[in-house]
């Protein structure tokens, strides 16, 4: 049985989500320090099959007007079992008091996300990364 828990509940470790990343093919620039730093900012949640990580939501936010959700996924063997759902679902208890909730995501996945309620804009989301290095601004499905 997976149980969704706050990062303030249950501790995730760093190594256990990189390893979440890698299996979906996400995020491989990121290091244990950058994703320990993440871990603690914003409303950070895990899905938990005993000790396993098996599906992590994020959400960076003002705490009045705006948040944001990012890095919802689902390990590829846990997939189809409504995982991801019940993250978002939690998240949005999470953030029941900001007035807007944006979520980034590809295109292709605009159908699930409107189950939830949310819905696609005419806004434009523009990143800028830092100019030191190539770091990618969006997981390989993203773009």
């Amino acid at each position: 049985m997976v149980v969704i828990k706050p990062h303030t509940e249950k501790t995730i470790p760093p190594l256990q989500l990189m390893r979440l990343y890698e299996d979906v093919d996400w995020w491989p620039e990121r290091t244990k320090e950058g994703i320990r730093k993440l871990l603690a900012h914003g409303i950070v949640l895990g899905a938990w099959e005993d000790k396993q990580l098996v599906g992590f939501c994020r959400a960076v936010s003002d705490g009045v007007y705006r948040a944001y959700v990012e890095d919802v996924v689902v390990l590829r063997t846990h997939r189809g079992q409504k995982i991801g759902r019940q993250l978002i679902d939690k998240m949005i208890k999470e953030l029941s008091g900001i007035e807007v909730v944006s979520l980034f995501c590809s295109t292709k996945l605009t159908d699930y996300y409107e189950k939830s309620g949310f819905k696609p804009t005419r806004q434009v989301v523009m990143h800028r990364s830092r100019p030191s290095g190539p770091a990618r601004t969006e997981p390989p499905e993203r773009r």
